[in-house]
């Protein structure tokens, strides 16, 4: 009979879930950005785990607690870029919906909605070309890669969300002369963003940033979203 030990369970990788830990994990997602993009805009090698873990001030042991090798990082630092900028637009769209409903005079109409929703609109398009850009050399090496190797599924998953709010929130506005986007509408809004910056980005356009750039998303984006023959 044999008395071999039964094979060792592999070991399971530590959750973030206490201050300490989120903060250790920061820590290494924040270096390896920096190294990423680095290395990413210099065409240099990838840096080594070893090398993410210097920089972040961490043991190699204690960044193998939480992650088993780069690849895994990288997913996780693609993942947290994404939420945080995703919030950050919710948050736009609920700051500037929440202005144009609360104006002391009552939810605009005519030409102040028309106004005040293109300026929320502008400020949206901005706000999503430099989330998923990048802004300056760095960021847009960053944002290269994020591209590069975020998993189509997670973010098809994200992108659908994103829409779901949005039109949630565009809806809450009640304003005259406004379309609410139905799924088809919706679809074809998120895919025109998400392409165009996606393209931009990858193929390092020089047009990526530029007002010129941004002021046909706005364009695109109006023309679906805004009836100019409301009240005509």
């Amino acid at each position: 009979m044999s008395t071999a030990a039964p094979p060792a369970e592999p070991a399971r990788r530590r959750k973030p879930t206490q201050s300490r830990a989120r903060f250790t994990v920061d820590a290494i997602l924040d270096a390896a950005a920096r190294l990423l993009a680095g290395q990413e805009h210099e065409d240099g090698a990838a840096p080594s785990t070893d090398r993410i873990a210097e920089l972040a001030g961490v043991s190699i042991g204690t960044l193998y607690q939480y992650f088993p090798d780069r690849d895994a990082i990288v997913r996780a630092l693609v993942q947290r870029e994404r939420e945080a900028a995703l919030a950050r637009l919710d948050e736009l769209v609920a700051q500037g919906a929440q202005a144009l409903a609360g104006r002391s005079d009552g939810p605009p109409c005519g030409d102040a909605a028309r106004q005040g929703m293109r300026a929320l609109l502008r400020a949206y398009v901005a706000a999503y070309v430099r989330s998923f850009g990048g802004e300056g050399a760095a960021g847009r090496a960053l944002a290269r890669l994020a591209w590069r190797h975020d998993r189509e599924e997670d973010a098809l998953v994200a992108l659908r969300a994103a829409g779901e709010r949005l039109a949630a929130q565009l809806q809450a506005l009640e304003m005259p002369g406004l379309r609410v986007p139905g799924p088809a509408q919706m679809y074809v809004l998120t895919r025109a963003l998400f392409g165009s910056v996606r393209a931009a980005s990858l193929e390092r356009s020089p047009l990526l940033g530029t007002a010129a750039f941004e002021a046909e998303l706005v364009r695109l984006c109006w023309a679906m979203l805004w009836d100019e023959g409301h009240g005509a």
